[in-house]
C-alpha cells in the first residue's frame, strides 16, 4: 500500500479480524478487555457480535487512539492485514519493523537452524533447515513487551489441532512442556523454569495471563560457521540466552543461570595415589568473556541478572528465588 488507508477501513478491519479470531461471545468478551475497548453499555455480544465490536470500537474517538488500538489487535490476534495497514501510517514496533523470536529449540547439538536473509531492507530471516525443533514467534513485538496470554494465544494458532477446545490453562501446561523440552540436563535451569510458571499460574486469579512470558534458550546473535570454521574463536561470544523476558516500555531482561562451566574448566589431575580425578579449576579467559559478553549486552539496551546454579538445587529453594526476584522485578503481587 502506497498512500494511508483512511481510518473508516481500519476501523472495518479491526471489526473483521477481532470478531472472526474470538469466535465466541465469551471469547469477545475477554478479548475486547485485553485491547482496552470500553463496553458500551447497552449492547451484548449474544445480541450479534458483528455490532457489538462496532458499538466498542466507536468508543476510540481520535486516530491517534485507533492505531494503539490496531497496534494491540496485531499483538492479540496476530493480524498480517492489519500490520500492513499500520505501516501506511508509518508506525514501527520498538525494535524495528519487522522481528521474530526463535526459541526453546528441541533438537540438541544437530538441531541448530539454517537461516538465511530473504529481505535484508527489513531484516526478513527464513529458517531454512530445522525449523521443526523451534518456536519461532514472528508476530511485531510492540512496546508493552510480551505477555503470557499473547504467547498462549499465538501458539493456538500454530497448533490447532491440539489446542482446539482447550481452555488458558490447559494450553498453558500443553505449551510449558513443551518449550522445557528445550532445557539443558542439569536442573538448576529446569528448576528456574519451572518455579517461574508455577508462579504465573498460582498468581492467574489476580492477574490473569497478563503476565510477561519466560522464553527459554532464545537465539540473541546467529553466527552460521562453526567454531572449527572460525579456526577456534568464535567472534559472537554468546548466541543463545538462558531466559528473555520482554516487558512494558520495552524492557529487555535477560537471565542466566550460571554452572561452574561459565568461569572454569574441567581438568584431568592425578592424586598422590595415581588416580585421575577431574576438578573445575577457575579460567581468567572465561571469566573475562562472558565479562565482555555482558557488557556489550548491556551497552545494546538489555538487563541482566545472573543466578548462580547453587541458588537452585531444589524445588523449593528455586520457588523462594523465583518469587523474590520477580515479586521486586515486576512489582506483582506475591
Amino acid at each position: 500500500m502506497d498512500s494511508t488507508v483512511p481510518p473508516e477501513v481500519l476501523r472495518e478491519a479491526i471489526v473483521e479480524e477481532v470478531v472472526t479470531f474470538a469466535g465466541g461471545a465469551q471469547r469477545l468478551y475477554s478479548l475486547r478487555e485485553r485491547l482496552g475497548l470500553e463496553w458500551p453499555g447497552h449492547l451484548y455480544a449474544e445480541d450479534g457480535m458483528v455490532a457489538y465490536m462496532w458499538e466498542c470500537l466507536d468508543t476510540v474517538k481520535t486516530d491517534r487512539d485507533l492505531i494503539g488500538v490496531a497496534q494491540r489487535v496485531v499483538r492479540q490476534v496476530g493480524s498480517q492485514r492489519i500490520e500492513e495497514m499500520l505501516r501506511t501510517y508509518g508506525v514501527r514496533t520498538e525494535f524495528g519493523e519487522f522481528q521474530n523470536l526463535i526459541f526453546a529449540g528441541n533438537g540438541g547439538r544437530d538441531g541448530k537452524p539454517e537461516i538465511a536473509l530473504v529481505d535484508a531492507t527489513s531484516n526478513r530471516i527464513k529458517i531454512t533447515k530445522n525449523r521443526h525443533f523451534w518456536l519461532v514467534y514472528d508476530r511485531p513485538l510492540l512496546s508493552w513487551g510480551l505477555s503470557w496470554q499473547t504467547l498462549l494465544d499465538w501458539w493456538r494458532s500454530e497448533e490447532p489441532g491440539k489446542t482446539d477446545g482447550a481452555d488458558d490453562h490447559a494450553v498453558s501446561r500443553m505449551l510449558i512442556e513443551r518449550m522445557a523440552e528445550s532445557l539443558p540436563t542439569p536442573p538448576p535451569q529446569e528448576l528456574f523454569f519451572r518455579a517461574y510458571y508455577k508462579r504465573v499460574l498460582r498468581q492467574h486469579a489476580e492477574v490473569g495471563f497478563e503476565q510477561p512470558a519466560l522464553l527459554p534458550e532464545v537465539h540473541l546473535h546467529y553466527d552460521p560457521y562453526t567454531a572449527r570454521q572460525h579456526g577456534g574463536k568464535r567472534p559472537l561470544a554468546r548466541q543463545r540466552m538462558d531466559f528473555l523476558l520482554l516487558l512494558n516500555d520495552g524492557r529487555r531482561v535477560v537471565i542466566e543461570v550460571d554452572g561452574a562451566q561459565h568461569y572454569s574448566d574441567k581438568v584431568k589431575l592425578k592424586s598422590l595415589e595415581g588416580a585421575v580425578i577431574e576438578r573445575s579449576i577457575a579460567s581468567p579467559t572465561k571469566y573475562g568473556a562472558m565479562m565482555a559478553a555482558d557488557r556489550d549486552l548491556k551497552l545494546d539496551g538489555y538487563e541482566l541478572f545472573r543466578v548462580g546454579g547453587k541458588e537452585l538445587q531444589s524445588a523449593p529453594q528455586a520457588q523462594a528465588l523465583v518469587d523474590g526476584l520477580f515479586n521486586r522485578l515486576l512489582s506483582s503481587p506475591s
